[in-house]
This record gives C-alpha cells, structure tokens and sequence, in this order.
C-alpha cells in the first residue's frame, strides 16, 4: 500500500512581502527563451515557459520597483536556472570549459555569434547593471559566484548523478555543495542591484555576513527539496534531495525525513534572525544601516521565494515540467523505485 507524503509548508518569522512589478517580464522572458535558448530542444523551451522564471527575481526582490534594475537579475534568474537545469548531466571536463566561458562573458568578453545564445543573455546582464551604475567589485562579486556555483555546486554533483547505482551523499556531504549548486550565493548578490546599493567588500567580507549568506543558500536548499520532491520520486537516479538523504542516512521514513528537515530549516530561519538582530553589536562604521537593511532583504528573498513556489502559478514543480538535460532522458519505459512510497 502507498503511503501518502504530506509536504510541510515554510514560514517564517518575517514578513512576506508582494513586489510591485511581480508580472513585468513574462512577455519579455518569451522572447529571451525564443531568441536566445534555442540551444534546448523545442519540447524544453515549450516546457520552459510556464514555470515563470522570470517571476522568482520579482518575488525574491520584492522592494524593488524599478524596472530597470529588476530586467538583469531576471535574466539571472533564467539563465542560471536553465544553465542548471540542461547542463546538470555533462561530463566535468565539457562543464568546465563550460564554466571558463561564462565567467570570461560574465566579467567583460561578449560572446562570438556561433556561441550559444545563454552566453547572449549573461553579456546583456553584465552591460544592464553597467548602465545601472553597480560598480567594477560588484561584477567581479557575482561572476565569481556563478563561476563557484558551477565548480564547488554542479560538477561537485556529477559522482551522484552519473553514478550508474543510486549513491546517496551524507547530508554533510550534501549541504556542502548543495549550498553552491542552489545558485543563491550569485542570486543573493542581487539584493545590490535591487536596493541600488553595493556593498563594499570589506562588509560583504565579514563572517557574519558571510553567514547571513550562507543561511539563504541552506535555507533555500531546503525550501526548494521540499517544493521538488513530489516531482523527484518521479525521477529515476534522483538521490540530491534532502529527503531522500535523511531517509537513507537515519533509516527514516520519508515522512519522518520531511519532519527533520522542516527542524533543520528552522534552526537556519532562527539563526539568521538572531544574526540580524546582532547586527548592532557589529561596528560598521558608515554602513550600519545599509547592512542591516542588506539582511533585511536576504530574509526577504527567502519569504519571497516561499511566496513563488506557493503563489505565482509556476507549473516547475509539476509531472514533466522540467526540460530533458543534455546526455539525459525521459521515457515511459524507466524504472522508478521512489515512486512507490507516495500515492499520486
């Protein structure tokens, strides 16, 4: 018999705030996936288009109401989740030169006209925020992010994606690179351009911002494990999902796994609420404020991203909504263990 998996919702003791500009680029990004994705396959850039990508930059930005500013970090956050999603499977050495190429277009080279088209989408961020105003060490900041996202997030992945028997990591392990391959150490870099104010890197720099940001990449893995994880049990060599981990590490049932991840989720939410409370004892000099108020937002993102799983009509997390990766594939024909734990 199936046992039915209650997901747990997120909340947390912040508000959760509605942007003002939430719908501005779903024309937009339309054109974006037929002008410049067109690497993917017709089916993937069709299966693209309803998850409303675009949206997760409004609602995790949710202050920002200039348009402007926002078209860039929207572009991010289509192309650093696209980049994920059909690179996830490539063999480390082509993501490499992969991930060499987009940090050289992401700190300045434009792209060839053969190149792919994604590389058009990060040129034209990087030249936005320049006209933006965001300075030279901001660029620098959230290139060098992506770039780590893909060395120390994706390609720390491969062992347990290509592995041919179902590997599972310790959770340890797991949160290592997980809180790379997220993708928010560069999504957070964001909050900047949203709120029109870099910090300097001697703030950015210091350890208990460092783990403010880091808080957001390990809240957001667990948020995001529990919005896929329905979707996951249909997938064959899925084992990168908090879930599953605990289950195999602790020998619990998926249900109980949900329980233990929702407790480590809070104890992070709890944690960067008393850093940011703290943030008084902390001797800024001029930039007290804007810190506090760069805290703020990463809390912010956080809620807002809850908020667009829930909220914007996203069809991501539904049966087949993700695009077939590169050296992946889909089929009726596949095998899949997870599945027969949770009823549909």
């Amino acid at each position: 018999m199936r046992e039915e998996l209650i997901v747990p919702k997120c909340y947390y003791p912040w508000p959760t705030v509605d942007s003002p500009i939430a719908n501005a680029f779903d024309e937009e990004e339309i054109d974006w996936y037929d002008n410049d994705y067109t690497f993917m396959t017709d089916e993937g850039i069709k299966r693209s288009k309803p998850q409303l990508l675009s949206r997760v930059a409004t609602y995790m930005n949710p202050t920002c109401d200039n348009i402007e500013r926002m078209r860039p970090c929207a572009r991010l956050m289509n192309y650093i989740t696209l980049f994920d999603d059909f690179f996830g499977l490539t063999p480390a050495k082509e993501l490499k030169i992969l991930a060499d190429r987009v940090y050289e277009v992401m700190m300045g080279e434009d792209p060839r006209p053969d190149e792919i088209g994604i590389l058009r989408q990060m040129a034209q961020a990087r030249k936005e925020w320049i006209e933006n105003g965001m300075p030279r060490f901001w660029i620098d900041r959230v290139s060098l992010n992506f770039y780590e996202f893909i060395i120390y997030g994706m390609m720390e992945e491969i062992p347990f994606k290509q592995a041919r028997i179902r590997t599972y990591p310790t959770l340890a392990h797991y949160l290592s690179f997980r809180k790379y391959s997220i993708g928010m150490w560069p999504y957070g870099d964001l909050i900047d351009p949203a709120t029109n104010f870099a910090l300097p890197p001697h703030i950015y720099n210091h350890p208990v911002i460092r783990r403010c940001r880091e808080l957001l990449c390990l809240i957001i893995v667990i948020q995001n494990d529990f919005a896929s994880v329905k979707k996951e049990l249909e997938i064959e060599s899925e084992c990168l999902n908090i879930i599953f981990i605990l289950s195999n590490q602790y020998n619990l049932s998926y249900q109980e796994a949900c329980t233990e991840a929702m407790r480590l989720h809070d104890a992070y939410g709890q944690e960067l609420e008393d850093l940011h409370q703290s943030l008084n004892f902390l001797d800024l000099g001029d930039f007290q404020e804007e810190t506090y108020n760069h805290i703020y937002h990463i809390k912010l993102q956080i809620s807002g991203c809850a908020n667009w799983y829930y909220n914007s009509g996203t069809k991501r997390y539904e049966p087949k909504a993700f695009i077939v990766p590169k050296y992946g594939r889909e089929g009726d024909d596949i095998v899949i263990p997870h599945s027969i734990f949770v009823k549909k």
